[in-house]
């Protein structure tokens, strides 16, 4: 569709798995040099974890093309089994089923296949995608195939991906004989802020980008906001955003752009789908007194709030029961929100009638960083880190409110 009007020679940023587009962020590389190393030893189970779209299966994928021998694969994708379920998908991924079907049967034909390619030199591999669905019992089932042995060496090897509970799961078993067998636990990390920029430039150039499309930088804190970092969700931002260009007939990449692709999308914030929201102290003893963001908020140069920015998402504007909620009439009723994402705080002007302004310049999205000022009308916010001594004035008195309730 927009691959001719922007002189390029496939489309960037199918959510497909195409190895030429493959990008290794630090947190991957990691994972991919420990991995290639394991499926070398071949020993001990390996356990991949990370959030839907982040490239766990593009990344394993990747460490086997690698490999410079052919491996005997059984690549289990469906993990609603019962443990006889699992084994028969086992075998038969291996096109060793036997005629009876019964687990002691299903288990041998495992074993001797294992023990035939072990005798060919091939290594055997069962990768399970999905993997935090798995129940107790097919777990168990799981560590009885990698403690099989042959001569000193595992027979098979085990690699499971899932989303971040399965290290959970794992860790509720009630005997810790799976995580004795475990090599190598890794959580795969989403991409930063300059991944993200690393990320689409080099889609973009493998696509075969001449310098025509550019992804400009004031543009990556909202794709970050708005997708995590998660390479799925960005690679299908992005091609919104390519579309919306080609639409309206320009090269240029634009605030617009964004926002028409967040709109078409109906994508909320991407913390919001997430279920843990806010970053509440519960009890006292649990509070960690230390430097935290502060909004100092001022109204024609005298100080009227400090607000302790400890939650993931706080709205700003002159509606009442909002977290910062000022008395400004150049305020929409919901002006702008902070949000916090890769360890910083962002603010992000909601499409207020009057803007949000840094330095006299009307923003949409912006880092904060120490002791920035924005200003709403007559209203002023400086971002600063707070000491200990008001960090501690901030929480404590939420803390006896709390605890004067529950009495």
């Amino acid at each position: 569709m927009y691959c001719e009007y922007f002189g390029l020679k496939d489309y960037p940023f199918l959510s497909t798995a195409d190895r030429r587009f493959f990008y290794l962020s630090e947190s991957q590389a990691k994972a991919k040099d420990y991995l290639s190393y394991l499926l070398v030893l071949r020993d001990g189970m390996v356990v991949v974890t990370g959030e839907p779209g982040i490239g766990k299966s593009v990344l394993l994928d990747q460490a086997i093309n690698d490999m410079p021998e052919k491996l005997s694969i059984a690549h289990l994708n469906q993990t609603l089994l019962t443990h006889d379920e699992f084994l028969l998908s086992v075998c038969m991924q291996f096109g060793c089923t036997p005629e009876c079907k019964d687990k002691p049967e299903l288990y041998k034909a495992i074993q001797n296949h294992a023990m035939d390619k072990h005798l060919e030199l091939t290594p055997v591999l069962i990768v399970i995608d999905e993997a935090q669905n798995l129940s107790p019992l097919v777990l168990e089932e799981i560590r009885l195939l990698a403690n099989m042995e042959m001569f000193g060496r595992k027979l098979i090897q085990v690699i499971l991906l899932g989303l971040p509970e399965l290290a959970m799961n794992i860790t509720a078993l009630p005997s810790d004989a799976f995580s004795q067998l475990v090599r190598l636990n890794h959580q795969l990390e989403p991409l930063s802020r300059e991944e993200i920029c690393e990320y689409i430039d080099y889609r973009l150039y493998v696509a075969g980008n001449d310098g025509r499309l550019e992804f400009p930088r004031e543009l990556i804190d909202g794709v970050l906001c708005y997708t995590g970092g998660i390479p799925r969700l960005i690679n299908q931002l992005c091609d919104m955003m390519l579309v919306t260009a080609f639409i309206n007939k320009t090269d240029q990449i634009d605030t617009y752009c964004l926002h028409s692709a967040i709109q078409k999308l109906a994508w909320p914030l991407y913390i919001e789908r997430k279920s843990e929201l806010p970053l509440r102290h519960v009890a006292q003893d649990e509070v960690d007194i230390r430097p935290l963001p502060l909004l100092v908020v001022r109204k024609n140069d005298v100080i009227v709030g400090k607000y302790l920015l400890n939650q993931k998402r706080m709205l700003i504007g002159r509606q009442k029961n909002l977290d910062i909620a000022i008395d400004e009439a150049r305020s929409s009723r919901i002006h702008a929100q902070l949000v916090y994402m890769d360890g910083e705080f962002f603010i992000h002007d909601l499409n207020s009638m009057n803007g949000t302004h840094l330095d006299e310049k009307r923003i949409k999205w912006h880092a904060l960083s120490d002791n920035d000022t924005l200003r709403i009308g007559q209203h002023t916010f400086t971002y600063q880190v707070a000491d200990e001594e008001e960090a501690e004035e901030l929480i404590l008195p939420d803390l006896e409110e709390e605890s004067a309730a529950i009495a």
